[in-house]
């Protein structure tokens, strides 16, 4: 039997294309691993065991409690640790600046209220000079705008006599020479308030004024301090001033 020869002629184009080296031929099995992710895989194929245990995972984790998963523990953590920190430093913050304030109140009271006494001492002696001896009235005048000057608030609470932190730069020593230091000794030592009193002392003494005959006067804002006690004393042969 004779056979005859198959005409190639019609497919010869493609067959020859094959030989190009630009062309490269994927294996069949790599081939249909290409399209795994549009078509899925076979059962039998790795991809199908690996998309299946994958879907496992997924519905094991849908399934668990949202608190019990891994990825929720740190973040838990920080957001707790991050709340307490701010909780902290709010309940350690009030609690210091009430602190704070409470000490710096009293002891700012106890200064300025020595100042006050001060300068409403010099003010009622420039008032008891007016009409009277100008140059004793002139005196007192300049003497009440010194003392205002100087013991005003941004003198006397300024850094040049405290630190940041509310101590005193001056030294203190406590009544009768204790241990015990009372905000009543800190604001006597305040050394623009040991200057002005001293010069009080010597209006005192000079006019004859009574300090106890002051009304309103409270028994404490009367107590004289050791160093200036023995200038305080009111001579007999001095008229008192007519307030």
């Amino acid at each position: 039997m004779h056979l005859q020869p198959i005409d190639n002629t019609e497919i010869e184009p493609f067959t020859s294309a094959m030989d190009d080296p630009r062309i490269t031929i994927l294996p069949e099995a790599q081939s249909q691993e290409t399209f795994d992710d549009v078509w899925g895989s076979e059962p039998g194929s790795p991809n199908h065991a690996g998309h299946n245990n994958n879907f496992a995972q997924d519905a094991a984790s849908a399934a668990a409690p949202v608190g019990t998963h891994p990825g929720d523990m740190p973040r838990l953590q920080a957001e707790h640790t991050n709340a307490g920190y701010r909780e902290g430093i709010s309940a350690a913050k009030a609690h210091s600046i009430q602190a704070g304030f409470d000490e710096g109140f009293s002891l700012g009271a106890e200064v300025g209220s020595l100042a006050g006494q001060i300068v409403g001492l010099f003010e009622g002696i420039a008032a008891a000079l007016d009409g009277h001896d100008e140059d004793s009235s002139k005196k007192a005048r300049q003497t009440l705008d010194d003392a205002k000057a100087e013991l005003k608030i941004d003198s006397i609470f300024g850094p040049a006599y405290w630190n940041t932190d509310g101590t005193w730069k001056f030294d203190v020593e406590g009544t009768n020479g204790g241990d015990e230091i009372l905000f009543a000794d800190v604001a006597r030592a305040h050394p623009l308030i040991r200057k002005w009193q001293k010069v009080a002392d010597a209006e005192i003494e000079q006019w004859g004024i009574v300090l106890e005959a002051i009304g309103g006067a409270q028994e404490h804002e009367r107590q004289q301090s050791p160093e200036r006690a023995h200038s305080s004393a009111v001579p007999q042969t001095k008229k008192p001033l007519d307030w």
